[in-house]
């Protein structure tokens, strides 16, 4: 986990999408915490992704996301990852959210 290309995801903060300004510090490694100095506030490594508050091996996310993405059926990967099927189907609604989010940012429509 390197700090300087992570920046404060905290909205309407001073230091929010700052990257490589050293005020991003490991507060926990174990629980993949950070601290921002500006802000003074803790937050997770994986908040603002399809990753954040998810307990499962990011990996395992992520092959099940590219799997649905060239059409595997969702009953293939629950049986293939042991996986419930609503836990599928909830991955699948983060990653389109994510990744209309991202779109949506990156073109600076909403």
């Amino acid at each position: 986990m390197n700090p300087q290309e992570i920046f404060c995801p905290m909205i309407a903060r001073p230091a929010r999408g700052q990257t490589g300004k050293g005020n991003i510090h490991i507060h926990s490694l174990q629980d993949k915490r950070c601290i921002c100095d500006v802000c003074g506030q803790t937050f997770t490594t994986t908040k603002g992704t399809l990753f954040y508050r998810l307990r499962t091996n990011p990996e395992i996310v992520m092959c099940v996301i590219v799997l649905l993405a060239y059409g595997c059926p969702i009953q293939a990967i629950v049986k293939a990852f042991l996986l419930d099927e609503r836990t599928v189907r909830d991955w699948q609604k983060r990653a389109g959210q994510w990744r209309h989010g991202a779109i949506s940012k990156s073109m600076n429509i909403w």
